[in-house]
């Protein structure tokens, strides 16, 4: 995504919008390109109060803190130095037997 988002798109005078610049450019600047920045204004005090009436953190979460801490417990006992998509089948399958055997 950096990376698309950061190369440059090729000049084309009968494309309507930006081009010769990157999106992240063209995003950010949009006066360089003759167009306007129509984001709408977010009050982040009002988002974060919405998010609290509606279960704070717990929104995200995708288990119960009970299961998370029990699955939590087992992955600290499995002594991994570093989760990472080549071990990550492994590790599952080291983590299951321990979570709900």
């Amino acid at each position: 995504m950096e990376f698309r988002n950061g190369a440059p798109m090729r000049k084309d005078k009968a494309k309507a919008g930006p081009s010769g610049m990157s999106r992240n450019e063209a995003f950010s600047m949009p006066e360089n390109w003759g167009g306007r920045n129509c984001l709408l204004p977010v009050d982040v005090a009002v988002v974060r109060e919405i998010k609290e009436a509606m279960g704070g953190d717990s929104l995200l979460e995708f288990t119960t803190p009970e299961f998370a801490a029990r699955a939590q417990e087992a992955y600290d006992t499995l002594g991994v130095s570093e989760l990472s998509p080549a071990n990550v089948w492994h590790v599952f399958r080291a983590l299951y037997p321990l979570v709900f055997v």
